[in-house]
Formats: C-alpha cells, structure tokens, sequence
C-alpha cells in the first residue's frame, strides 16, 4: 500500500507543505520511493523517515537536518533515509551506528542515544501539535508493517481505517457497518472516524 501525501501528512508529523518542502531539489531532504509526475505517494519506509525528520525537527532547525542528510549521503554507501537512526544532541544530529554515536553536523564523521521508541512513540512536533502514536494513531487502530505494508487498519483486522470511515461518512452507524464487517468494534469505528 502506498500512502497519500495528506495520510504521510497526518501520521509522520510534519504538514503537506513540509513534504513538498523536504522534496524539494537540488538537495531533497526526502525523496517518495512512489513518485511519477504529478502523482506522489509514500512507502511506510517513507513513513518512518518523515517521524525520523518531525522528530528531529522539534529540537533542530531545518537547516540543520539538510546539512546533516547531505552529510550523510557523502559518509555512507546510502540507501534510504528509514535505514539510519538519528538523534538530536544539543545543537547537532547524530548518527547511531551499531554501539557508535557519529556527529553528522557539526564535526560530520567524528565519533561521539535516542532509541526507535522515541521515534514511534508520541511525541510533540516543532508546531506545537502532537504527533500521534505510529503503532496504534487512534483507539482501535493499528497499524504493522505486516499487515496491508503498514497501511491504517482496524485493531485485529485487515479491514483499512478509511473504509470503515467511508461506511460512516455515507451514514452507516457501527451497529450497521458491523453487518458488512462483523469483526469491527465500536472503538474501531470510532478511531477511524476520528483519525480521517
């Protein structure tokens, strides 16, 4: 499944305009792995990157983050922006690699710990707004690389989150779009109409 620029938007903590913003050349911060003219779409790889740089951006300027990626791409045999844990430090981005800390801004390559929890955990983005929980964005979703590529599900289903909005939108309660899918909740259904 490939993600919208608006779901991108909502679940990776950063506006449409960030992501525009971040693919712009000559020096993208962030490129889609889904992207033709006129159409783009995110992977869940993409995903990830996208909190990896609304996390840092609550504690670093802009700036900071393209000179550190540039940095990286010229240190490392790079492959995607998912693949790397980054951290701010004080006034710098670091690199962790395997039990190494590597300062990827002020002193690029020089040696010097934030975890994947900090990153797919909540947290409140450089806006102010918080940014929902990767894992589970709403009561009653789920979302697992697993299942539908990482795409928004209903909680211990394959059914996707905007079907079960969809169903609401057109009128359905939940006791309705149970009938249609027996194994949605309440809360599922809920959630979904929230997280849309």
């Amino acid at each position: 499944m490939a993600y919208t620029s608006a779901l991108t938007a909502a679940l990776g903590g950063a506006s449409e305009g960030q992501l525009r913003n971040w693919r712009r050349q000559p020096n993208p911060v962030l490129l889609p792995e889904y992207a033709a003219p006129g159409k783009i779409r995110y992977s869940f790889r993409d995903l990830l990157a996208v909190r990896t740089l609304a996390k840092l951006r609550t504690d670093v300027s802009l700036q900071k983050i393209r000179r550190a990626v540039a940095n990286l791409k010229d240190l490392d045999n790079f492959d995607h922006l998912s693949n790397y844990t980054l951290v701010a430090e004080r006034d710098t981005i670091v690199w962790v690699k395997d039990d190494q800390m590597i300062d990827i801004v002020r002193r690029p390559g020089q040696h010097m710990l934030v975890t994947m929890n900090d990153v797919l955990g909540e947290f409140v983005g450089w806006t102010g707004a918080t940014v929902v929980p990767l894992e589970r964005p709403k009561p009653g979703l789920r979302i697992d690389p697993g299942v539908l590529r990482g795409y928004p599900v209903i909680e211990q289903t394959r059914i996707p989150f905007d079907t079960v909005s969809a169903l609401a939108a057109d009128g359905l309660d939940a006791r309705s779009i149970r009938y249609f899918y027996p194994s949605v909740t309440d809360v599922g259904v809920t959630g979904a109409v929230a997280f849309e």
